[in-house]
C-alpha cells in the first residue's frame, strides 16, 4: 500500500478502499485480520474491499460505479451500495470512500492480487462431502463444525472449504477451533464475494480450493456452499458436472420439515446423493420426526454429528482412518486470545452469525454451548 487513487474512478469487485465512517447502522464493529472485532465510531477510517453481496436475511448490494458514498454491508469488511434490505436488520453503516488503495505505481490493489497459486492436481482425492442448505442461517456451518470436531478428535485429518458467499473470517476461526487440519475459502482464491461472479470463475475456485485441501494431506474434505439452493451461483454450481464428479455425498441443512423435504428432492433430481438432514430443524423434535418419516433419512442433531464412528459409516468415510496415528504436518493456527465472531460477548455482531444457527440441540433437548 503506497498510494491513494481518487477522482473519476470506477471500482472493481475486490478493490481495496480507504473509507471514513459517516453514520453507524447495522454493523458497528469490523473484523480485523487477526479475527478480533473492533468497535467503530463516526470519523474512523477503515480499509475494506468492494464487493457485491447476496444475503436475504440482510442486504442485496452491488459495487457502485464511482467513489461516492457507499455502505459497509458486512462486518468482514465489504463496501457496496445497498439495493434492498431485510426488514429484520437496520440500515447499513454509511461510509465515504477516500480513495482506492494502490501500489507504488498507482495501480489499485485487489484481493485477487493475493490469491493462492493453484495447487498441482492431486492424483487421488479423499472422501468429499458437501453441506448445502435452504438458505443462509439454516445450519450449514454448524453442521460442518461438529462433523469436523468429532472426526478430528478421532484422529482424522479434516479439510474444510467454503466455496461461495461473502468474505468473513468467522467460519475460518470456527473450523480451526473445531480441529480442522486446513481451512480455506474463496477469499484465499482471490474473491471478496462470489455473488455475480462468472460461472467459470466459480468452478475454477471450487476446483482449486479442493485441490489445496487434498495436497495438504487432508483425509476427508468438507465443502460448504453458501446461501440457498435457489441462489444463482449456488444453483448453477450444484448442477455443474464438475461439482457432481467431485462430491461423493451431501448433507442438507434446513430449518423445518417442508424445507428439508423440498430441498432433498431438489438435490436428488440433480443427481446428488443426500445421506442425511441436519440444521435448525433439530431444534424441534416434532419437525425432526416429520422429516424423518417423509424422507426416510436420518436427521442428525449436534451429538450425532459429533459421533465420529456413526457419521463415518453414514458418509462413507474409511473407518480405518479413525484413531489412526496422525503424521505431524505443520499447519498455521490462530493466536489463542481471539474473540470469535458471533460469540455472546459480541452482541453487536450477531447479525452476521446469529445465535439460532448455533442453537441446534442434543437429542435430549438440551442446548450445547459452542466451544470458545
Amino acid at each position: 500500500m503506497r498510494t491513494l487513487i481518487g477522482g473519476m474512478v470506477r471500482p472493481r469487485t475486490g478493490d481495496l478502499v480507504l473509507a471514513a465512517v459517516t453514520r453507524l447502522g447495522q454493523h458497528r464493529k469490523i473484523e480485523q485480520p487477526n479475527g478480533r472485532r473492533a468497535a467503530l465510531h463516526v470519523g474512523d477510517e477503515i480499509l475494506v474491499a468492494y464487493a457485491d453481496r447476496y444475503a436475504p436475511d440482510q442486504y442485496e448490494s452491488h459495487v457502485p460505479d464511482d467513489l461516492r458514498r457507499a455502505q459497509l454491508v458486512a462486518s468482514g469488511g465489504i463496501a457496496s451500495a445497498m439495493l434492498t434490505r431485510s426488514l429484520d436488520v437496520r440500515a447499513p453503516t454509511d461510509i465515504t470512500p477516500i480513495g482506492l488503495v494502490g501500489d507504488q505505481h498507482g495501480r489499485p490493489l485487489n484481493v485477487a492480487d493475493f490469491a493462492l497459486r493453484p495447487a498441482p492436481p492431486p492424483r487421488k482425492r479423499p472422501r468429499t462431502i458437501a453441506v448445502i442448505g435452504t438458505s443462509m442461517n439454516s445450519g450449514k456451518t454448524t453442521t460442518i463444525h461438529f462433523l469436523v470436531h468429532g472426526l478430528s478428535r478421532a484422529g482424522v485429518r479434516t479439510g474444510v472449504t467454503k466455496v461461495t458467499g461473502t468474505g468473513s473470517g468467522g467460519d475460518y476461526w470456527v473450523m480451526l477451533d473445531a480441529g480442522a487440519h486446513v481451512m480455506l475459502d474463496f477469499t484465499d482464491a482471490g474473491l471478496a464475494s462470489t455473488y455475480r461472479q462468472p460461472m467459470p470463475q466459480i468452478e475454477r475456485t471450487f476446483v482449486e480450493l479442493n485441490d489445496h485441501l487434498t495436497v495438504a494431506g487432508c483425509e476427508v474434505n468438507f465443502i460448504e456452499v453458501a446461501d440457498g439452493i435457489y441462489q444463482r451461483e449456488t444453483s448453477r454450481l450444484i448442477e455443474s458436472e464438475i461439482f457432481r464428479s467431485t462430491v461423493d455425498v451431501v448433507l442438507f441443512a434446513a430449518p423445518d420439515a417442508i424445507g428439508a423435504v423440498a430441498g432433498v428432492a431438489h438435490l436428488r433430481s440433480r443427481g446428488l446423493d443426500v445421506a442425511a438432514v441436519s440444521g435448525r430443524i433439530t431444534r424441534s423434535p416434532l419437525a425432526t420426526r416429520e422429516a424423518q418419516d417423509e424422507l426416510g433419512l436420518p436427521v442428525l442433531d449436534l451429538a450425532q454429528l459429533g459421533d465420529a464412528a456413526a457419521v463415518a459409516g453414514l458418509l462413507g468415510v474409511d473407518a480405518q482412518l479413525l484413531d489412526a496415528p496422525v503424521a505431524e504436518i505443520p499447519v498455521s493456527r490462530p493466536s489463542p486470545d481471539l474473540t470469535l465472531v458471533g460469540s455472546p460477548e459480541d452482541p453487536d455482531d450477531a447479525d452476521d452469525h446469529p445465535a439460532p444457527d448455533e442453537a441446534m440441540l442434543h437429542g435430549d433437548g438440551t442446548r450445547l454451548a459452542g466451544r470458545r
